[in-house]
C-alpha cells in the first residue's frame, strides 16, 4: 500500500553534483533533506569534465577542494571560448584559483556525496518522481514505487528534462537543437602532434570555408581521450540519430586523413546546441536548479558550474527561510539573481555556436576577427572573466541606494587580524554563515544578515578598489557582499 513518510524539509530530485551540493549547503545550514534518485547507480559516463575558477573558489569555501583536486586531477591555466585560438588566459584573473581544473564529474559527486554522508544524509537511489501535488504548507511528491514523500520545499535538479519542471508547469522558453558533434570518450593510439594534453585544430576547404574541426584532450585519470570533430556533413545529423564508431573514423578520415588508431569507445555521443532557461526558478514551494533551470551548448564547459553556482545562491536562502531567519518572500532573490546568470550563459553560448557551426567562408572570417581580437588583452580578460563566473555580480535589492560593492564576488582575501595574525577570507566560510569584516570593535550584526554572523576582527592585507573608505563589509554565505557600512 503506499505510505507517507514524515515531513522533511527539503527534498531534493536528482543526485548529480547539482543536487548533492544542495543537499550538503542546506544540510550544513541545518536543514533535514532527502535526496531522491530515478537511476539506481551513478552513470558510467563522463558527462563533464572540467571546473572553472568560481567553482574552485565555492569548493575551497566549504572545504572540500583539496579533496577534488588530487591525483585524480589537472590544473590548465587556459579556457576556451567557441574553438577559438588564442586560448583565454587565466593567470590574470583576480582569484586564488586562477586555472581551471580538469576532474571528471563522477570524481566530483563521489567527492560531494562523501561528504555528504558525513553529515548523515544517504542518496535514496531508484526513486522517480512521477507526481507533485502541492498544498498549503508542503509538497507531497509522489515516488514511481507508488510511495509518497512530503516536503515543505521541493528543489528540481533532475537534468534537461527536468520531470519537477514539467510537473510544477514552469514554462522552458527557447531553442531546440539546430546542429551537432560528435563527442566520444575512446583511446588514441596515434593522437594528433598539436593536442598534447588539451588542443583543438580547424580544417580549411578549398573554397576558403572550414572543412571541420577537432577537438580533444586527455581524460585524467583513464589513459583515454575525450574527442570532439564535426564537419558539415556531420553537423546536420540530428540528435536523435545514434552514433556509431564507425561514423566517428570516418569524420576523423575527412579532416585528418587518419583514424589517429581510434579504437575501444567507452561513450559515442551525438551533442547539440539547445538555448533554453525556465520562466521561472520558482514557484511557490517548487524551485529549479542546474540544467533542470538551463540548458545550453557544452562550448565554454558552464553547465556544470552554472549548476554548482545555483545551489550555493539557492542553499544559504533557503535553509534561513526553512530555520525561520527570513521569510518565504526571500527566496524570491534566487530567481531574480539567478535567471539573468543562467540568460546570460544562454547568450554566450548561442554567439558560440553560431561560430562553432558556421561553414560558410563568411563565418570563417568571421572567427578570424574574433580570434584576432582575443589577442588584445583587455578582450581575452572580459571573455576569461565571463567563461570562469568570476566576473558576475548580483543586483542590489530593488530600491536600494547601495554601495557599488554590493552583490559583487569576494575572493579569497588575505586578512590583517586585529592583534592576532593573518588568515584567509573562505576560513571563515566553511559553515554557510555570513562572515562580517570590520575595522573597528562594533560587533553590531547588519540586518541583511539572516542567520548567524562570525564577525572577524581584520582586514584585507592588500588594497582594494571601493574599499578605502569603509569600515566593515558583511559578506554572504555564497561569498557576495551582502552590506557594507
Amino acid at each position: 500500500m503506499p505510505s507517507e513518510q514524515d515531513i522533511v524539509d527539503v527534498a531534493i530530485v536528482g543526485a548529480g553534483p547539482v543536487g548533492l551540493w544542495l543537499a550538503r549547503e542546506l544540510s550544513v545550514g541545518g536543514v533535514n533533506v532527502r535526496v531522491l534518485e530515478r537511476d539506481t547507480e551513478r552513470s558510467p559516463y563522463i558527462r563533464a569534465f572540467g571546473l572553472q575558477a568560481r567553482s574552485l573558489e565555492i569548493l575551497d569555501m566549504r572545504g572540500l577542494l583539496d579533496r577534488v583536486a588530487g591525483e585524480r586531477s589537472r590544473k590548465l591555466p587556459v579556457a576556451n571560448v567557441a574553438g577559438l585560438l588564442p586560448w583565454l588566459q587565466l593567470a590574470g584573473l583576480d582569484t586564488t584559483h586562477p586555472y581551471g581544473l580538469s576532474v571528471r564529474q563522477n570524481v566530483v559527486e563521489e567527492v560531494i556525496e562523501q561528504a555528504l554522508g558525513e553529515l548523515g544524509v544517504t542518496v535514496e537511489r531508484g526513486n522517480a518522481v512521477v507526481g507533485l501535488a502541492t498544498q498549503p504548507d508542503r509538497v507531497r511528491v509522489k515516488l514511481e514505487n507508488g510511495e509518497s514523500v512530503s516536503a515543505r520545499y521541493v528543489v528540481g535538479c533532475d537534468g534537461a528534462h527536468s520531470a519537477v519542471r514539467k510537473l510544477a508547469g514552469i514554462d522552458f522558453p527557447g531553442s531546440s537543437t539546430t546542429a551537432t558533434y560528435i563527442l566520444a570518450d575512446v583511446t588514441l593510439d596515434e593522437p594528433p602532434s598539436w593536442m598534447g594534453q588539451l588542443g583543438i585544430r580547424h580544417f580549411p576547404a578549398p573554397d576558403g570555408s572550414r572543412l571541420g574541426w577537432f577537438m580533444g584532450g586527455i581524460v585524467p585519470d583513464t589513459g583515454r581521450h575525450r574527442i570532439m570533430v564535426c564537419d558539415r556533413e556531420s553537423s546536420r545529423v540530428t540528435k536523435e540519430e545514434p552514433v556509431s564508431f564507425e561514423e566517428l573514423r570516418e569524420v576523423l578520415l575527412r579532416l585528418t586523413d587518419t583514424d589517429c588508431g581510434a579504437h575501444s569507445p567507452t561513450w559515442l555521443s551525438r551533442v547539440g546546441n539547445p538555448a533554453r532557461v525556465a520562466a521561472r526558478y520558482r514557484t511557490g514551494r517548487v524551485l529549479l536548479a542546474g540544467d533542470a533551470a538551463h540548458v545550453h551548448s557544452p562550448f565554454g564547459g558552464q553547465g556544470l558550474n552554472t549548476g554548482l553556482q545555483d545551489a550555493t545562491n539557492l542553499g544559504w536562502k533557503l535553509a534561513a527561510v526553512v530555520r525561520g531567519d527570513a521569510d518565504e518572500e526571500f527566496l524570491e532573490t534566487y530567481h531574480d539573481e539567478r535567471h539573468p546568470i543562467g540568460e546570460a550563459v544562454i547568450a554566450n553560448t548561442l554567439a558560440q555556436t553560431t561560430m562553432v557551426f558556421d561553414f560558410t567562408p563568411g563565418g570563417q572570417h568571421l572567427r578570424d576577427l574574433f580570434s584576432r581580437l582575443l589577442e588584445f588583452p583587455q578582450v581575452n580578460q572580459y571573455l576569461a572573466g565571463q567563461i570562469t563566473a568570476l566576473d558576475y555580480a548580483y543586483p542590489a535589492p530593488s530600491g536600494a541606494d547601495a554601495h557599488p560593492l554590493v552583490g559583487s564576488r569576494v575572493p579569497n582575501l588575505a586578512l590583517n587580524l586585529t592583534g592576532n595574525g593573518m588568515s584567509r577570507l573562505f576560513d571563515h566560510l566553511k559553515d554557510a554563515a555570513h562572515v562580517l569584516l570590520t575595522r573597528t570593535d562594533d560587533p553590531t550584526q547588519p540586518a541583511a544578515a539572516p542567520g548567524a554572523v562570525h564577525i572577524v576582527h581584520g582586514w584585507p592585507a592588500e588594497d582594494r578598489d571601493g574599499w578605502e573608505d569603509l569600515q566593515s563589509v558583511l559578506i554572504r554565505p555564497d561569498g557576495h557582499v551582502a552590506a557594507v557600512r
